[in-house]
């Protein structure tokens, strides 16, 4: 563990080649992880789990981790149970996209304008998971009277 991971969120995100659904978790994980919340937040490779990876299994177990599951596998929530990591919550694309489904996500490869605001909404749940983590913690922290 570096100096720089202190403290971090881990998200997670489906790992899904060829599905609209896999792009569209990695890409709102990326929007958090690199731009809205660099220093509060870590992604894992999930394929790392899925092998064993000792230093990937060892984060999950020591960081609070939001699974972003492309599809009904769980792959992502599978994986960091398996690795007795520390799941605080857990989204699915194709779940959230049940509200969506007037946005046309185009493919894989190119999710198209609407795809990337579908990416852009599912950042908006992980960040609406990230506050109630944060206001959790902050209510075990405040002494009972």
């Amino acid at each position: 563990m570096t100096e720089e991971d202190k403290e971090k969120i881990l998200i997670i995100p489906c790992s899904g080649i060829g599905k609209p659904s896999g792009t569209i978790s990695r890409l709102a994980t990326y929007y958090i992880v690199e731009d809205i919340l660099p220093e509060e937040t870590n992604t894992v490779c999930l394929p790392l789990l899925v092998i064993g990876d000792e230093r990937g299994r060892q984060m999950v177990r020591q960081f609070p981790t939001i699974a972003v599951d492309g599809c009904y596998y769980k792959c992502a929530t599978k994986s960091i149970q398996t690795a007795q990591g520390r799941l605080a919550a857990s989204l699915n694309v194709l779940q959230l996209y049940r509200d969506y489904v007037h946005l046309e996500v185009k493919s894989a490869v190119d999710l198209g304008p609407e795809g990337e605001k579908f990416a852009r909404i599912v950042a908006g749940k992980i960040l609406g998971e990230i506050e109630k983590m944060k206001r959790e913690k902050e209510e075990c922290l405040i002494p009972s009277s």
